[in-house]
């Protein structure tokens, strides 16, 4: 069932761990301490369906050579021509020593620094030749239990195939781990970690060490310390490659669009001759988390910007055979933390609510720690009222249940996911395929598709019945162990006195108080608007035979544009653009402020929680932004879903709502990611610097909190009610739809509009800052600085040269790569990345950014400017280009599969910028005939040393 908590956003704490999180608990009598058996950790050594009574998914073809290396291959056909390589290594941070801390991701980097045919400085290099984008196409991650090497071929053909088995071979028995690798390296994974390093991720790490206090997990950061990965050299390398870099711990995935049985052959090949060296590694000992007992986490930290609040309890659990006796348990407690989830966000949705971005979750842990969360955030000044409200809500759920009607709502949003997985599965990505393949299997999972998932919980879903997922829900909450999180921008009071004491004090309170009952409110149906009682005419039809898109126009100032693809099987994606957007916001940091509220406030006759639980049982969902030259409705559900995405559209024009407690609500979480942002030297980045290098316009970076506090809510109505109900209107839909459907019903719901462009007075030309220099302190703790390089390019509207500058941004990424990371080991992942405007004439960005040491950031500055300007000098190489331009046609191959490549860069806007209907039919072909010459003309045009701009971020000194 854990692949169900993967895939919808209610959790896994695999997915946790890659964000911040917050682990905590609830009231419950205090037991005696106890202590489940200790388990060690092992590679597993068969399938998970060896011994359960699930069958896998029959597409999936499973086999393991005499060595003892497993394999899973299936055939995919999308991306088309394109097979996703996996190399899976069961063995992480927590198979290291106290010796080795941080060296399974140090090995993880040396494995792109040299192997058997691969010389240290080529292995990039070559796969950029072949079409790989670093980083994109190829990459890797390391976790606690597993490290994982991933390609994207370019093509399903032998030569490639039987390269990227060679490639995978080489990480799996083929390091070199060479130490002046090693040494340069280094300092790469020093920056790593440096740029990693925020208030965020601090909190984070003292969360880990006291949830899974007992356990390795709270020792075994995989970033590891400091003090080893300044020491560590070859042969410490080498003594955990040897260890756990074995065919018997490895696992090799497969999925794309190939032929299985000459994929086998060719695994069989590059694999067979694989052998370990030495004894395979003692499973280490995982430990344990205490089961009893009430402990309190107070942990300040003023930079994070918000207080953070958490109940959780933890137990002990061995790995379990995965059959469908305990797939159904989980399920059923899956189903009732989605009924917790639904309340969280009912009371979120209050009037003066104490809390904000509540989650629940629950779920297993690496197979051996069961874990069950409620976490939000609040106002520092108003931490009781949300630990209160949170032990409120799960006292509730305890004593008294849930209701038929909530357990109703719980299950059409269940079996709606279930319907989308079935309905999509024919276009699923082969990368998230082979992705979860391997998460499954690591958890000890059988691999089901998603039509097996549908067949299995389908009927135990609808025959669920509310005593079972209340049983569920209070066994999950059983376990004595308590755990109170009060984390980040804490109140003063608790900094002057006993902190914990008083924690627990409150905490305490609030469990000797009777439990009142849950109250539910009436659920409210949607649509409630009628429909107009007559289509409208179609005055124009136009046909663009050459892309496939139809353009309709309708009397009252509506205009369709329609693809219909195959793409994503069974999907839709729309988009309704309309005003001036940006353009036309009449006072800074409006925008912001209105997306926020025009989310939170849900129609004119619901609340925003009232709608959600109206489209219980829909895959559809519909957003608001404020663009740089106009507003958008964006949404996207299943084909069969577009009428009730339309009339979802209608009814956000036609009867809007703009709330006061949305106002507040959203005033309150701005507020917090502002105070998050002036602690960390990207948000300055984003508040200052965006600002400083566009000439203060609105198009790029963020308003200031002091503008947006000013801001009432009779200027967000006043802005957009009149643009709502009376700028004209571009729909936009691309997907596996039939035309004349399409047509049918938006001349149903927007035929009768009337509807005419308002003027905009223009907006003022950019200033650049060439050659000026802005140094901006941030009031953080964190020893990084964020450096910026920038020049001024031009707009997006001549479509070759914003071509040729993406690649040309490219190239610059890759000298950067090779001269500051790979030379000077300074940096993680430089950036370069084009940035021309679609709404000032004449305008755009090319930007180098780079994450450093603080002192390093003014001689790295000049390195930047200088290795671009060499560009334009000394020209681009035709390697370069090469090496650039290939990647670049095997993502133009991908996107053009791709629907919101059609609905985002081709439909939108089009009716105002009709060249980009013709954009796909050069793209492909542009691209291809861009020369060194072209792109080394457009560096010596912008990228001079003397018109560079740059920005450093960097601490206050104390």
């Amino acid at each position: 069932m854990k692949h169900l908590f993967v895939r919808m956003a209610i959790g896994s704490m695999r997915s946790l761990l890659s964000l911040f999180f917050l682990l905590v608990a609830f009231d419950c009598p205090a037991a005696a301490d106890s202590q489940a058996p200790r388990a060690s950790v092992c590679p597993t050594s068969g399938w998970p369906q060896d011994r359960s009574d699930l069958k896998p998914d029959p597409a999936l073809e499973f086999g393991r050579l005499a060595n003892g290396l497993r394999y899973v291959v299936m055939a995919n056909p999308e991306p088309k021509n394109r097979v996703a390589l996996y190399l899976n290594v069961q063995a992480g941070s927590i198979q290291e020593t106290d010796e080795q801390k941080g060296v399974a991701h140090f090995l993880e980097h040396m494995l792109f620094n040299g192997t058997t045919h691969y010389p240290p400085g080529t292995l990039v290099n070559f796969f950029q030749s072949i079409g790989m984008g670093f980083g994109g196409d190829t990459n890797a991650h390391t976790g606690f239990d597993e490290t994982v090497y991933n390609l994207m071929l370019p093509s399903g053909k032998e030569e490639a195939m039987a390269e990227g088995f060679k490639v995978l071979a080489d990480y799996a028995r083929g390091a070199l781990l060479l130490q002046s690798e090693v040494d340069r390296e280094r300092g790469v994974i020093l920056a790593e970690k440096r740029s990693r390093d925020s208030a965020a991720t601090r909190v984070s790490k003292q969360q880990m060490r006291f949830d899974f206090a007992g356990t390795l997990v709270a020792d075994r950061d995989p970033i590891g310390t400091e003090e080893v990965l300044r020491v560590a050299d070859s042969p410490l390398l080498r003594s955990y490659y040897d260890r756990w870099y074995r065919p018997e711990t490895m696992l090799v995935v497969a999925v794309g669009d190939m032929e299985p049985k000459e994929t086998v052959k060719m695994l069989e090949r590059h694999f067979a001759g694989l052998q370990g060296v030495g004894k395979i590694g003692d499973c280490p000992d995982f430990g344990a988390v205490q089961e009893s007992g009430t402990d309190i986490l107070f942990l300040p930290e003023p930079e994070l910007g918000y207080t953070g609040l958490a109940l959780t309890t933890v137990y002990n659990v061995q790995p379990r055979v995965d059959t469908l006796a305990w797939e159904l348990e989980q399920f059923r407690q899956y189903v009732a933390v989605a009924l917790l989830t639904n309340r969280m966000q009912k009371l979120e949705q209050q009037s003066n609510s104490p809390i904000a971005q509540a989650q629940t979750q629950s779920g297993i842990f690496l197979q051996r720690v069961g874990y069950a969360t409620l976490t939000a955030r609040t106002e520092t000044h108003r931490w009781q009222e949300g630990l209160t409200l949170l032990q409120t809500t799960l006292a509730q759920a305890l004593q008294d249940g849930f209701t038929e009607t909530e357990l109703d709502r719980g299950k059409q949003q269940v079996a709606a996911f279930l319907e989308k997985e079935v309905q999509t599965a024919p276009s699923r990505d082969s990368r998230k395929i082979a992705g979860e393949i391997i998460r499954k299997l690591n958890s000890n999972e059988v691999v089901l598709s998603p039509a097996q998932e549908m067949a299995l919980y389908r009927p135990v879903l609808e025959k669920m019945s509310l005593t079972e997922v209340n049983t569920a829900f209070r066994e999950l909450w059983s376990w004595p162990r308590r755990l109170i999180e009060v984390v980040g921008a804490v109140d003063p009071a608790l900094l002057k006195g006993q902190a914990e004491a008083q924690i627990r004090q409150v905490y305490l309170a609030n469990g000797a108080k009777p439990v009142r009952p849950w109250v539910e409110e009436q659920r409210v149906a949607f649509p409630y608007l009628p429909s107009p009682s007559h289509p409208g005419e179609i005055i124009e039809h136009t046909s663009h035979q050459d892309i496939g898109v139809e353009s309709y126009v309708l009397k009252g100032g509506v205009r369709l544009n329609c693809k219909v693809t195959d793409f994503q099987a069974n999907q839709v994606l729309l988009s309704v653009q309309f005003g001036k957007g940006k353009l036309a916001e009449p006072v800074d940091g409006l925008a912001l402020l209105s997306e926020s509220v025009v989310k939170e406030s849900g129609l004119g006759k619901l609340t925003r929680e009232q709608l959600e639980e109206a489209l219980s049982g829909t895959n559809v969902a519909l957003n608001f932004q404020v663009g740089p030259e106009s507003f958008s409705l964006t949404g996207a559900g299943l084909g069969k879903e577009l009428e009730l995405l339309l009339q979802l559209v209608y009814s956000r024009l036609h009867d809007p709502a703009f709330r006061p407690e949305a106002f507040h609500r959203s005033r309150e979480n701005l507020h917090r990611m502002y105070d998050q942002l002036v602690n960390s030297v990207e948000g300055i980045q984003q508040l200052q610097g965006e600002r400083f290098l566009a000439g203060s316009s609105r198009e790029y970076g963020l308003a200031s909190w002091t503008q947006v506090e000013r801001l009432g809510l009779d200027q967000v109505s006043k802005w957009l009610a009149p643009a709502f109900i009376q700028e004209p209107l571009e729909i936009n839909i691309v997907g596996d739809v039939k035309s004349q459907e399409m047509v049918q019903l938006v001349a149903k719901y927007f035929g009768s509009e009337q509807r005419r462009e308002q003027e905009n007075a223009p907006s003022p030309p950019i200033i650049f800052p060439a050659g000026e220099q802005r140094l901006l302190p941030v009031a953080s703790s964190i020893d990084k600085a964020l450096l910026t390089v920038a020049w001024r390019t031009s707009d997006y509207w001549d479509i070759a040269r914003t071509r040729r500058l993406n690649l040309l941004a490219a190239i610059l990424d890759d000298r950067l790569r090779v001269k500051i990371r790979q030379e000077l080991g300074a940096t993680y992942s430089p950036q370069v990345f084009s940035q021309p405007s679609r709404a000032h004439v004449g305008f755009g960005l090319l930007e180098s950014r780079l994450t450093v040491a603080p002192e390093q950031a003014q001689p790295l500055a000049k390195v930047i400017k200088e290795v671009a300007a060499a560009l334009g000098r000394k020209g681009v190489t035709e390697d370069e280009l090469h090496r650039a331009l290939e990647p670049t046609l095997t993502s133009i191959k991908d996107i053009k599969r791709n629907n919101r490549y059609w609905l985002e860069s081709v439909l939108n806007l089009c009716t105002r910028h009709p060249q980009q209907l013709q954009w796909p039919l050069t793209i492909s072909k542009d691209f291809a005939g861009i020369t060194a010459e072209d792109l080394t003309v457009l560096a010596a045009r912008y990228l001079q040393e003397q018109l560079a701009a740059t920005v450093i971020v960097t601490p206050e000194k104390k």
